[in-house]
């Protein structure tokens, strides 16, 4: 049996945070062992129900940089939990993970997910990551353009690499209709009201001032509008949001841990971001039949063939945003035609167990163990 411990930045409600409480709660247990989960700042959503499920979970209670004091106490715990594999999730998680390695010696085998965010780090992390990523044994791509960014870009290993795409649950996918009734009353909508949806966390990253701004262009149009979610550029977009006079058509509500019911809401999903790996909320709308519009960056276009099962516009143009939002509110049949094939798309390339089966894999590869 293989033990795993979790290392993450944090275990609020993201994407890679839901990545590693899927795989934690799912690994095989006749097959591998989770030693436990430690996230480096205090617990969010995903850290609190790993914890009521009965897994070990602690934090180092980091509120913004890791100093070498935690790396310190990073390398106490898998000293005493003796890993095999030690899976840690985005930047500052893998980096104490390879300074635990490296310092003190520790015998086990180092997975990296860095997701997405290397793209916005310092050149002296970038330098300090230059130098200490010879102590990943496997890293793990979300989509081939994250890969082939770390490549081109940082100068990794393709050899030590694996893409392995995000998964979703079709069997835990269905709308709701009582959820969508009970959503949409809550909002006050119209019968003929439209209503789209976006979601993650308010940084620049995610591109809702573009959402924002094609919803004032369409301020005349019966579309209303949630962001969930919540970060650093919440007053800003409150800002933007009063400056354009549409308190009444966008609505931010907050991070909230009910996403199938507000997905069940939705008739369109909106994913304006600027850049991207593969999103996890992406997956689930497309899962749930709903017509998706999104950013043509990254590896979105490995989850949506532009015209097909979603509409790809580019990133951070306000303008295409509110045209292709305009063409899906004009045409229904559009609306029905791609929510469905999204749906196909899903169950044929992004299922849950596929996902699971990938990573049960990958690190029965790499200690060397035939699966």
């Amino acid at each position: 049996m293989i033990r795993v411990l979790f290392v993450s930045t944090s275990t609020t409600v993201g994407g890679a945070e839901k990545t590693l409480y899927t795989i934690a709660t799912l690994l095989h247990p006749a097959r591998h062992a989770v030693s436990g989960i430690v996230s480096l700042k205090p617990l969010g959503g995903y850290g609190r129900k790993l914890a009521a499920a009965g897994f070990e979970t602690r934090s180092l209670e980091i509120q913004e940089k890791a100093s070498w004091a935690d790396m310190e106490k990073l390398a106490d715990i898998i000293a005493r939990t003796r890993p095999q594999i030690v899976h840690a999730f985005m930047f500052q998680a893998i980096q104490l993970a390879r300074l635990a390695k490296r310092w003190h010696g520790a015998a086990f085998k180092l997975v990296s997910s860095p997701r997405v965010n290397y793209r916005t780090r310092s050149l002296w992390t970038k330098l300090a990551d230059r130098v200490l990523k010879g102590s990943d044994d496997l890293l793990i791509a979300e989509s081939q353009a994250s890969r082939d960014y770390l490549v081109d870009s940082l100068g990794y290993d393709r050899a030590k690499m694996k893409v392995i795409h995000n998964g979703v649950d079709l069997a835990g996918c269905p709308i709701s209709r009582l959820e969508r009734r009970q959503k949409r009353l809550e909002l006050r909508l119209a019968s003929d009201d439209i209503l789209l949806g976006a979601a993650g966390r308010l940084d620049r990253q995610k591109g809702f001032a573009t959402l924002i701004d094609a919803m004032g262009a369409l301020k005349d149009r019966p579309i209303r509008c949630v962001i969930l979610g919540e970060g650093p550029q919440r007053r800003d977009l409150e800002d933007r949001i009063r400056r354009l006079g549409i308190e009444r058509q966008v609505m931010l509500l907050g991070e909230r841990d009910d996403m199938p019911s507000w997905l069940s809401s939705l008739d369109i999903y909106v994913l304006p971001s600027l850049w991207e790996g593969l999103p996890n909320a992406l997956l689930e709308a497309m899962a749930l039949g709903l017509p998706v519009i999104a950013s043509s960056v990254d590896g979105v276009p490995e989850a949506v063939d532009n015209d097909q099962d979603g509409l790809l516009i580019p990133a951070g143009k306000p303008q295409a945003l509110a045209q292709a939002i305009t063409r899906l509110i004009d045409d229904p049949q559009a609306r029905s035609r791609l929510g469905a094939a999204a749906r196909e798309k899903v169950a044929r390339r992004f299922g849950l167990l596929d996902m699971m089966a990938a990573y049960e894999g990958a690190y029965d590869e790499v200690m060397g163990v035939k699966s």
